[in-house]
């Protein structure tokens, strides 16, 4: 089937090194019209409608692949909503599976890519994009006005590039755990609605709310929802409130015509979650978002009236007050955090991994973590993950680009005083040691005893391409059989070969 098609353009190295880690570079994006038709392209009959497809290879590019739902109601007679979704690690069945439920209950097609990523090069994520719309295009009815994004982490930032640079192509993006790119906050005339989630204990939590402040300040088309967890996807029933409030706006903007009926079961489920709530300030953000998601399609007299209510209530005002000030305080200590971190550099200033730790307030963290006032738990949990994203992961990977070996190994060991009994991060440290050669050798199997001190019992931890020049090595094999051991001793099978 025909259709006018974006080309992607790419001409950067895009990473979700959040909060505090910018991008660098920029991304041309244009959007050319030609034909869509793939090399013998499957009939839609061919696939199942109503059932989770795995793997769909794209017509002429093999190598790329997504994962389908297709509603059961699916027929090429009309045109159908779209949703093109972008996994952080590219697990498309993960993801394809997460919105099945919103696909089959509002009509859309979902298709999830197997080759994206958050982190590194940009190129496969617009070559992937290419491949599935092409593919897509030409297998499915779509209807190119409702057109929608889906990312986690640095795919949103992806998602939103794409809606940002060829406007109109994406009517919405749905952003889990991460926002618009560095250096391009949303504007007075964004041209897509966007529907953030962001876990209670996600390291970009701050960063989510202050978008959804910016946004509610331009008057732009959005919702952001908590939910209890990490940094990652939402639950599957925030996956479905995202398309059925993409839904709603769809009908706002003449995009689909309005559905009385739908729209009131959308009333009705957010009216039950505002009543619901748990904290005053939860149930404001509700009433107070229904009030200008529905206007023009529902009366929303109620909505406001109970947004009003809540607004002048002590109680909520002294809510919305604490939760104020923790975040402030917890802002501020996470932008000093980039100028500590700075001094963990091995042989230019004498400075611990503890000193580091106590600079960057990690023993109370760890504290407040532990206690039994839920909110500031979360709060540290929020700063230890990010801490823990800089020194376990984005760090690393910058100052092994360098050849940094030991500063490397340094930032990791800050990782280890925020997790002093996960064995993992020792093995992490060894493996940075291991990657310099015979000068990291000593260094390596230090590490892996630290390990095995803290109880490391998984041998397949070890069978990693860093560890290859050591295997021969008869104090790893030591190390190694000791490991087998406690693998075995805790009653499982050995799968080590």
């Amino acid at each position: 089937m025909p259709a006018i098609m974006p080309v992607f353009t790419h001409a950067i190295i895009l990473r979700n090194r959040a909060p505090w880690i910018a991008l660098a570079g920029g991304l041309v994006f244009t959007a050319l019209g030609f034909a869509a038709e793939p090399a013998s392209p499957a009939r839609p009959a061919e696939l199942p409608r109503g059932a989770l497809v795995e793997r769909v290879p794209c017509a002429g590019q093999p190598d790329q692949a997504y994962a389908l739902y297709l509603p059961s109601t699916y027929t090429p007679d009309r045109r159908w909503p779209i949703l093109y979704a972008f996994d952080a690690r590219g697990d498309g069945r993960r993801v394809a599976g997460l919105f099945q439920t919103a696909a089959e209950t509002y009509g859309w097609i979902v298709v999830s890519s197997w080759n994206t990523a958050s982190d590194g090069p940009m190129a496969p994520n617009f070559t992937a994009m290419h491949a599935l719309w092409a593919d897509t295009h030409a297998r499915f009815a779509i209807d190119d006005s409702r057109v929608y994004a889906a990312g986690h982490s640095g795919t949103v930032r992806f998602a939103c590039i794409l809606a940002l640079t060829a406007p109109g192509t994406i009517a919405g993006v749905i952003g889990a755990g991460a926002g618009f790119p560095f250096g391009s906050p949303p504007k007075k005339d964004n041209p897509f609605a966007f529907f953030g989630t962001v876990g209670d204990r996600d390291f970009n939590y701050y960063e989510m709310n202050d978008l959804d402040e910016a946004m509610k300040a331009l008057g732009l088309p959005h919702r952001i929802e908590h939910f209890s967890g990490p940094h990652d996807w939402p639950p599957a029933d925030l996956a479905t409130q995202a398309v059925g409030w993409m839904e709603l706006q769809a009908m706002k903007s003449g995009k689909r015509e309005k559905s009385p009926a739908l729209v009131e079961a959308e009333w009705a489920r957010d009216r039950a979650r505002a009543r619901a709530a748990a904290h005053p300030a939860d149930a404001l953000h509700t009433w107070s978002a229904m009030a200008v998601d529905y206007a023009g399609l529902h009366d929303v007299a109620e909505a406001a009236r109970e947004a009003a209510t809540l607004a002048a209530s002590p109680a909520c005002q002294k809510e919305l007050r604490e939760r104020g000030e923790r975040d402030r305080r917890d802002k501020d200590l996470l932008a000093r955090a980039p100028g500590v971190l700075a001094r963990a550099n091995p042989g230019n200033e004498p400075v611990t991994a503890a000193q580091i730790a106590a600079e960057l307030k990690i023993p109370e963290l760890r504290k407040r973590a532990a206690s039994d006032d839920l909110e500031e738990g979360l709060a540290a949990k929020r700063i230890l993950n990010t801490y823990l994203g800089q020194t376990m992961f984005y760090l690393p990977q910058s100052y092994l680009e360098k050849k940094e070996y030991d500063r490397a190994a340094f930032v990791l060991s800050i990782g280890a005083e925020i997790r002093p009994d996960d064995p993992g991060v020792w093995v992490e440290i060894a493996a940075v040691y291991a990657r310099e050669g015979k000068p990291g050798r000593k260094k390596a199997l230090k590490a892996l005893h630290a390990a095995g001190d803290k109880g490391l019992s998984d041998p397949a931890t070890l069978d990693r391409d860093a560890f290859a020049d050591l295997r021969q090595d008869e104090e790893f094999q030591r190390l190694l059989a000791q490991v087998v051991e406690r693998h075995r001793g805790a009653g499982n099978p050995s799968t080590h070969r």
